[in-house]
């Protein structure tokens, strides 16, 4: 629905809020309605930058006075679906983070990112479960699971979750625990932003000082090779390791340096949580069974976990999609080496990640998180050059897909969904049961679907 007429009503809005409201009229708002990721494009009637929850419970009213849907963003690394004629409110403002060192907590407004908890938690020996970039928003990520380097060891973000501040789409400022309003609760552990917009989380932090950790490259023609070595590596670790595997085709264009331009590398990546020398011992494995052309494992303070992934921290056009596996067996080994190695594939990166331990040992319906079962998260993407990228990886994903289907679960983790799978394939991140409880919770909490630029529950 298009929004007309806004005026009045918008210089009502500003009159109510300490934060700013822009409109397409207004100066910044072609920067105002940019997320990270450059890929989804947008045009909200009105965006607002909240500086508090009053701000919000603002913004909320006004949308629903209005007749109209809201999207909410913080870094916009997660951004779903466009907010087109719709009001999007930016809580990148409300950054404020405390830990509770005595306690092993933290509470983190909605727009603050990984880095501002680790730094302030790191000095006390503590870490959050942040994922593998620090410069991702702390909600978004919680709310749609939130698998990191401490995964294995200690589970999803959202597991650990102790209380959520939120404003639904009446307008009303609500917490949501264990004990207070436990249905909405269990439903944003892992349900994402579908029932408001969440202004705190508070969580838990872990006694981690230091991390074995870092990431080793090989060369592209033993994809294959690694992908068996890290199959039989992963069946027996302990749950103090977390690792993934990733095969990169450079590109042969300019954005990237001449000595990897058009190259295609094995990146195996790793953290282990406890003693240095076992962790030392989990990698002597893999530089037993092959000389890495580089290789950055050391003990390391926690808070410089963003070394082992080494995440872009500027505004990047990505696409991807993603699937869950049970096992690695050659036959997809083998599709997935051909597929991740092709010069002329359209995507860049094929990335699996270990799951399992601490992920898979809590109570299927503790929070609405599903397929705690799978072994494996398979990724493929990358970032997009030109306007026409998308249609093309699209198209090669579809066929990259069909040829694993034999050994695909048909499920889905929520975080890594992106494009027509935000609306599509929601359903396949959750249990039947769970899936079903969530539209039970959006039809209480918010039955007219105004928050519906997220994942689809409806």
């Amino acid at each position: 629905m298009a929004f007309t007429n806004t005026a009045a009503s918008v210089l009502t809005l500003r009159d109510q809020v300490t934060g700013s409201v822009i409109t397409p009229e207004d100066a910044g708002y072609e920067e105002a309605r940019l997320g990270w990721n450059r890929a989804y494009v947008q045009r909200p009637a009105v965006i607002l930058f909240a500086e508090s929850a009053d701000d919000v419970v603002a913004g909320v009213s006004f949308a629903r006075d209005a007749g109209l849907g809201v999207s909410m963003r913080s870094t916009g690394h997660g951004m779903q679906q466009p907010a087109d004629d719709n009001v999007l409110i930016v809580t990148s403002r409300m950054n404020k983070v405390e830990v509770d060192a005595a306690a092993r907590t933290a509470r983190a407004e909605a727009g603050a990112l990984w880095h501002q908890v680790v730094d302030l938690a790191a000095p006390h020996g503590l870490a959050p479960l942040l994922g593998s970039s620090p410069h991702v928003g702390v909600v978004g990520y919680t709310l749609g699971g939130g698998i990191g380097w401490l995964a294995r060891k200690y589970g999803f973000a959202a597991d650990s979750v102790r209380a959520i501040e939120i404003v639904t789409p009446d307008g009303v400022l609500r917490r949501a625990s264990a004990t207070e309003n436990s249905d909405l609760f269990w439903g944003l552990r892992g349900g994402g932003g579908n029932f408001g917009v969440v202004t705190a989380l508070e969580f838990a932090l872990y006694p981690v000082p230091t991390l074995y950790g870092g990431f080793m490259v090989y060369p592209g023609q033993l994809a294959g090779e690694a992908l068996r070595f890290f199959r039989e590596w992963t069946q027996n670790a302990p749950d103090e390791l977390t690792s993934s595997i990733f095969v990169i085709n450079f590109p042969s264009l300019p954005q990237f340096p001449e000595p990897i331009r058009g190259q295609t590398q094995v990146i195996v990546r790793a953290a282990y949580v406890g003693d240095a020398a076992e962790g030392a011992a989990q990698i002597q494995k893999w530089l037993d069974w092959h000389a890495p052309m580089q290789n950055t494992f050391r003990e390391m303070s926690f808070a410089e976990v963003g070394t082992i992934s080494q995440d872009p921290v500027d505004p990047v056009s990505g696409h991807g999609s993603n699937e869950l596996l049970d096992a690695l067996p050659d036959e997809a080994i083998d599709i997935i080496a051909r597929h991740a190695t092709n010069k002329q594939s359209p995507l860049v990166i094929t990335e699996i990640r270990h799951a399992g331990g601490a992920i898979s040992r809590v109570a299927p319906d503790a929070n609405a998180i599903g397929n705690r079962d799978a072994n494996y998260y398979f990724n493929m993407g990358g970032p997009l050059f030109t306007p026409e990228a998308e249609a093309a990886a699209d198209a090669y994903i579809h066929t990259y897909k069909a040829d694993l289907k034999p050994y695909l679960r048909g499920n889905v983790y929520l975080n890594f969904n992106s494009g027509s799978e935000v609306k599509d394939r929601a359903k396949d991140a959750y249990l039947p049961e769970s899936f079903q409880r969530l539209k039970a919770l959006k039809a209480k909490y918010d039955p007219d679907n105004m928050f519906r630029f997220g994942y689809q529950l409806v």
